[in-house]
Formats: structure tokens, C-alpha cells, sequence
């Protein structure tokens, strides 16, 4: 019962969770007329959004698009596009789904104006023409300035903002999780939906000379869960979806602390049965045809009939109008007919409204008619007689009914017969008593033979079929003596072999002798006995009945299955019993449990040419000095959605382990919340400033020094201007 309980927890079933649209808030006017910053998260997977005032966004949802069909794209009108939440079941649209990004970086700004109407919308913003917002918005590490620049513009032309600053997200994340981050030395590793970045940060500033980038995350692990799972089992591949993918890889990957060591303990058997997790696929139960009782039989076959007499009762009814439609149509002939000897004007008129072009051809279809009518009369008749004969027997059954409940009356009667013939009737019972009685021992005497028959023709296959494995074992055991150089038969082959090859006209050294006789006609393999000899020196032993065998012991051990219980029990083997559809629409979700979340350290496991998260630290470690190298790794910092993975936080810290010198120090912690620490740590950083217009790019800034300028602070890129053409 334990076991029974360890595997049903270890099945799951899909959530296939549908989003609910966003919900519409108010716009108070404390937030209207202090122009309270609006802070937007902007990421590759998700969007959050949300006044400074509040304390997590009041929007949250998937940064994706769905643009109805039919529509064109340079169509910018917010009818017929769906955003976010308001998209219910992705997979239904996954082939309308549009985003803003190619890899973090935003390129698409028709859907990222989609994106902010949304927001807009959704947060009660109703002011005309304008957002009297300043905004505060995250950007992707070493944004280019061209992208900048379509952002900035979308943001002050089309919504005419007072102001905009950006930062990038994973630095928000430090500084909400740090106290002193605006002094801080950290190493930042942040793992996305479609990208992973290493971030070194010295003294508070990002120095973005030595920042690397990843191209795998979150979105990658996706699609190889998916692409693992449909080529393990093919015949669900409609079923397993992107959808199902992520809940899966979201609610049971986890990171493993050595893959190596995890990967061999997968290849045992026993492992794999006691830590697989099965995942129950959607389905519909077969009904199982259930055996129905005489009653309901018989109620059957009384429907059947009761149909049966309507259908006929009915047929019956057409042709006796189809009857009446004829002879009427036979009288108006005759009719035109008896006109040719009264009135030959009226005639002729009669046959062309008739559609007839001569008399012959009016004698035509009175014939056929006439033929017509005189088929149908004896097929009705015909039929008359079957229902009467129907019913006779029908009585006829009745009366047989009756008779057959006739002895228990005259059972009654018997009992005021006189003594003799109560006495015959007590002789005639007793005969009949002993007829059966003869008839029961009989009976039991021919299941007594038939049971020990079908024992012996049991027993007789239990003995064929260990006749034909103990041969095979035979053969084994004798092609591993053979391939044995000491052993007895192997010298037996050797020796059998020397004595045939044996020639007494031949010397040694290969030349014939000058004074030999004439050589001996080989006539080995014309007699029986040589085949003997040659099954003694076959290394096979002689086993071309192989598959002879192989076809009647299958035969034999599915008899077997079949008629002996016991079979099944000893051996292995299962009595054919109904599809278990609960069984076959399961997934099984083993080794790929650390196989997916594994390849933010072994990229090459998709083909990508490009170093690991530990490859990738050590890389940029050796750009500096010893006790900046000291610094970093006192600090290192994990955030981002794709950290998520149970044991990641223990396998960075391992593989830092390997990198860094031995008996040196390092520590690792992670974000109180990967998710929504970026937002979080934007909303404390606009709070925390006296003046947020000191870092943000104000219309008066963006007109005068350009669309891509940017203000740095300890949460933002550096900005690099455009060369001037001279």
C-alpha cells in the first residue's frame, strides 16, 4: 500500500491555467494631481506596472500581443488586438502572437505602443492627450542608442510624458536586496526569459566594458522541454504545447548540484522507476460495453419488433397511395383514349397537354401502367398475407405459453386424485430421481476427465517449453566452451577438425609426396552421420531452428498466459486484460528534470557556441586584479526568473568553488524575489530621490541633446553618444 501511495504522488496532472483579462482601476486624484511616477518593468517574459505608491504593480502580464486576423500591421487602432491577460488560452492564437523584443532588446514599437496603451488604459489614465507622468522604466543592459531613441520618441510624442529615466532591470534587483548599493562591488548574474547576463559592478557603477551576455533563458528551456518530451513520446506531440512545457519545466525542474553524478544515477532502472514523475495527459474514458440481462434483452427485442411492424405499417401506407395516384393516372388515359372515336379536335388537344406526341405513345403508357399497377396490387397482397401469417404465429406462441403453464394446474388437481394414482405418481417421481441423479454423476465424472485432460495438455506445454530453453541454454553454454582455448570442447573440435583435414599424401611442410597414391574422393556431407560430425565443430551448434523455436515458444507462452494463471505470476507475463487509456495517456518526465534547467551551464547542449554561466564569471574574473577578483566573488548576486530552479543558488556556488583558488572565499545570495525585486527596486529608487527629474531625461533635454540621450545613475547604462559626422 506504500508503494501504491508513493507512485499515485508521483502524478500530476496539467493545470492548463487560463488567464483572467486585467482589471480596470480608478485614477484617484491624489495620484492625478501630485503626478505620482509611474514605474514600469518592461520584460522579455512579463510586464509589470505600477504607481510609486503602491507596494507591488497593479499590473502583471505576459508581454505578448495577439493581433486579430485579417488586420494589417501598419493598422495601429487598439481595436482587434489583445494584450497581456486578455489573451484567455495562448495555444489557440500562437499563431498570431507578436512581441516587442528580439532577444531583450525592444525592436518592435507597434506592439510596445499596444503594450503602453494597455497599461494606460487599465490604470485609469483619462487626461487628454497626455500622461502628466513622469516615468520610470527599465532597458536592457548596453541598450543601443538607436533603440533608446525610438523609445524616448514613442514616449514623448505619441503620450507627450514629462519624463523619463531608465535603469536596468537586474540592477533595480541589487540595489532593493542591497543596503549600501550605490557603493557596493558585486558580480550581478541574471538569467531571463530569452537572455542570461554576468554584470560586474565596482563601486556602485556598472562597468559595462566587461559585461557579458548569454543568448539562452527561460524561453530555450521551453522549447527543449517541449522538443525532449515530443520526441520521447511521439504519439502525443499535439498534446504536449509550449503551454504545458513551461508549467512543467516552471513547477518540477531543478538545477542539479552535479550533473554528471545525477546523469549516471538516471541510467539505473531502479532510479529511474522510483523518481519518475508521470504526468497525466487530458482524455476520454472508452465506455466499456456493459453485458446486458435477459430482461433487458427482451425488451430489446420487443422495441425491434414494435419499430419493425411501424416501419412496415408505414410502407404499406405509400404504396397504397403510390396504388391510388396510378389508377387515377390510368382513368385520365383511358379517358383521352375513349375522345379518339368521339371527338378527334379534343383528341389531338388532350395528347399535347397529356405530353404525348401520337397514339402510339398514349397505348404506351397505358400499357406500363397498367403492368405498373397490376405488380403493386400483388406485392400489397403479398404482404397482407405475411403480416396474417405474423399473427398467426404470433397466437400460435401464445397458446404453446399457455400450455406450458398448464402442469402447475393440473399439479393442483393431483392433490384429490385416489391413493393409486398418487402412488404412481410417487414411482414415476422416484425414477425420475434416479434418472438425474445418473445424470449429475455422469456429468460430474466427464468434469472430473476433462479437468485432468486439461492438465495434462497444460503440463505437456510447461514441458515443451523447458524442453526448447534448456536447448538454447545447451547452445550457450557450449558456444561460451568453444570460444574457451582449454576447454574439453573446444579440444574435441580441434581435434574432429584435424582428423578430417588429415591427408597421408602430404607432408608437413604443405609439399605432396613424390610417391603418392591417388587422392581420395571427398565425399564428406553425403551421409547422415556427417551431419552429426558437423554439429559437434559448429561454433553455433547447430541452431538454424532459431527462429523456428522462437515462433512455437511464443505460441507456447501465450497459451500459457492465456488458460494458466500461475504463468503470469512466476514468469512476469499479464493476462489480457482492457487498455489501461489512464496509463497510456502519461507522460513521463525523468532525467529531463535536470537536463533543461541545465543548459545555463552547458549551452552546447543546444548546438549554441557559447561558454556557460561558470566559464562566462571566470572570463570576466580574470580581466581584473586579485583583490578586485576578491571583491566581486564576496558578492555575488543571482536574480531574474530563470534562477528559479531549486538548487541553482548551490550549483553556482559550487562551480565558483572549482574556478576559484584554492582555500579562497566567496558567497552567494539571491534575490528575495527574482520576479519582481527589478520593479520592486525601481519603485524604491523613485521614492528615495529628492528630485527625480535630476537623473530623468526631461522634453526640454530630449528636444535640445537628442531622442537616444540618457542620464546615468547607479542603476543605469552609460551613455555613449553618437559619433558626429564631421
Amino acid at each position: 500500500m506504500a508503494e501504491e501511495s508513493d507512485v499515485d504522488a508521483r502524478i500530476f496532472r496539467f493545470q492548463d491555467c487560463e488567464t483572467s483579462p486585467d482589471s480596470f482601476y480608478d485614477y484617484p486624484a491624489n495620484i492625478r494631481d501630485n503626478s505620482v511616477p509611474l514605474v514600469i518593468d518592461n520584460g522579455g517574459h512579463c510586464c509589470r506596472a505600477g504607481w510609486a505608491t503602491d507596494n507591488k504593480p497593479r499590473l502583471n502580464f505576459r508581454n505578448l500581443v495577439a493581433k486579430a486576423r485579417g488586420r494589417k500591421d501598419g493598422d495601429a487602432s487598439g481595436a482587434g488586438y489583445s494584450v497581456g491577460n486578455d489573451i484567455g488560452n495562448l495555444e489557440v492564437v500562437r499563431w498570431a502572437l507578436r512581441t516587442q523584443f528580439d532577444r531583450d532588446v525592444v525592436t518592435h514599437y507597434e506592439c510596445q505602443e499596444q503594450v503602453f496603451d494597455h497599461i494606460f488604459s487599465h490604470l485609469g489614465v483619462n487626461t487628454l492627450g497626455s500622461v502628466n507622468h513622469p516615468i520610470v522604466m527599465t532597458e536592457p543592459v548596453c541598450n543601443p542608442n538607436y533603440c533608446r531613441q525610438s523609445m524616448s520618441e514613442l514616449l514623448f510624442e505619441c503620450y507627450n510624458v514629462p519624463s523619463v529615466a531608465y535603469g536596468i532591470d537586474s540592477l533595480f534587483s541589487l540595489y532593493y536586496n542591497s543596503p549600501n548599493s550605490d557603493k557596493t562591488t558585486a558580480l550581478v548574474v541574471s538569467s531571463g526569459c530569452q537572455v542570461s547576463h554576468v554584470l560586474p559592478v565596482v563601486n556602485g557603477r556598472l562597468d559595462a566594458s566587461n559585461c557579458k551576455r548569454i543568448n539562452l533563458g527561460g524561453a530555450l528551456a521551453t522549447w527543449y522541454m517541449q522538443r525532449l518530451l515530443q520526441l520521447k513520446h511521439p504519439h502525443h506531440a499535439a498534446q504536449i504545447t509550449l503551454s504545458r512545457a513551461q508549467e512543467l519545466v516552471h513547477s518540477h525542474g531543478f538545477m542539479a548540484s552535479d550533473y554528471s553524478k545525477e546523469l549516471e544515477e538516471w541510467a539505473s532502472s531502479d532510479y529511474y522507476d522510483d523518481n519518475v514523475y508521470k504526468i497525466q495527459l487530458p482524455y476520454a474514458q472508452v465506455p466499456t460495453p456493459q453485458a446486458s440481462g435477459p430482461k433487458n434483452e427482451e425488451k430489446e427485442k420487443l422495441r425491434r419488433q414494435k419499430q419493425g411492424r411501424r416501419l412496415q405499417e408505414i410502407n404499406a401506407r405509400r404504396r397504397e397511395e403510390k396504388l391510388a395516384e396510378e389508377q387515377e393516372r390510368l382513368q385520365d388515359l383511358i379517358n383521352i383514349q375513349e375522345l379518339e372515336s368521339q371527338d378527334s379536335g379534343e383528341f389531338q388537344r388532350s395528347l399535347a397537354a397529356g405530353g404525348f406526341q401520337s397514339s402510339e405513345a398514349l397505348q404506351g403508357a397505358i400499357k406500363n401502367l397498367t403492368t405498373s399497377i397490376k405488380k403493386r396490387k400483388d406485392k400489397i397482397v403479398a404482404m397482407q398475407t405475411a403480416l396474417e401469417l405474423d399473427s398467426e404465429v404470433k397466437e400460435k406462441d401464445e397458446i404453446v405459453d399457455v400450455v406450458s403453464e398448464a402442469p402447475a394446474v393440473e399439479s393442483k388437481k393431483r392433490q384429490r386424485t385416489p391413493k393409486g394414482a398418487a402412488m404412481a405418481e410417487e414411482k414415476s417421481g422416484k425414477r425420475l430421481k434416479e434418472e438425474k441423479k445418473q445424470e449429475m454423476q455422469q456429468k460430474s465424472q466427464e468434469d472430473v476427465q476433462r479437468e485432468e485432460t486439461f492438465k495434462t495438455w497444460l503440463t505437456g506445454l510447461h514441458r515443451r517449453r523447458k524442453e526448447i530453453l534448456d536447448a538454447r541454454q545447451q547452445r550457450v553454454q557450449r558456444r561460451e566452451e568453444l570460444a574457451s582455448r582449454r576447454s574439453q570442447a573446444s579440444l574435441e573440435r580441434m581435434r574432429i577438425l584435424s582428423q578430417l583435414a588429415y591427408d597421408p599424401n602430404v607432408r608437413d611442410d604443405g609439399t605432396t609426396r613424390s610417391s603418392h597414391k591417388k587422392p581420395k574422393e571427398d565425399t564428406f556431407g553425403q551421409n547422415d552421420d556427417d551431419w552429426m560430425v558437423y554439429r559437434s565443430i559448429n561454433k553455433d551448434a547447430g541452431d538454424s531452428d532459431s527462429e523456428k523455436e522462437q515462433e512455437e515458444l511464443n505460441e507456447l507462452e501465450n497459451l500459457l498466459k492465456k488458460h494458466d494463471p500461475d504463468f503470469s505470476k512466476r514468469f512476469g507475463g499479464k493476462p489480457e486484460t482492457a487498455v489501461d487509456w489512464a496509463e497510456y495517456y502519461q507522460l513521463h518526465l525523468g532525467v529531463e528534470r535536470i537536463r533543461v534547467p541545465e543548459i545555463v551551464y552547458q549551452p552546447s547542449m543546444l548546438g549554441i557556441e557559447q561558454a556557460g554561466i561558470s566559464e562566462t564569471i571566470d572570463f570576466i574574473l580574470n580581466h581584473y586584479s586579485t583583490d578586485l577578483q576578491t571583491a566581486l566573488v564576496q558578492n555575488v548576486f543571482v536574480t531574474g526568473g530563470n534562477t528559479k530552479f531549486p538548487n541553482f543558488q548551490e550549483r553556482l556556488e559550487r562551480e565558483l568553488l572549482a574556478i576559484r583558488p584554492f582555500q579562497s572565499t566567496f558567497k552567494v545570495f539571491k534575490a528575495a524575489n527574482p520576479v519582481l525585486d527589478a520593479w520592486n527596486g525601481a519603485r524604491k529608487w523613485a521614492k528615495s530621490l529628492s528630485s527625480l527629474q535630476a537623473v530623468s531625461v526631461t522634453r526640454q533635454e530630449y528636444e535640445e541633446k537628442g531622442a537616444d540621450y540618457l542620464k546615468e545613475h547607479l542603476a543605469s547604462n552609460r551613455y555613449v553618444p553618437i559619433p558626429t559626422q564631421s
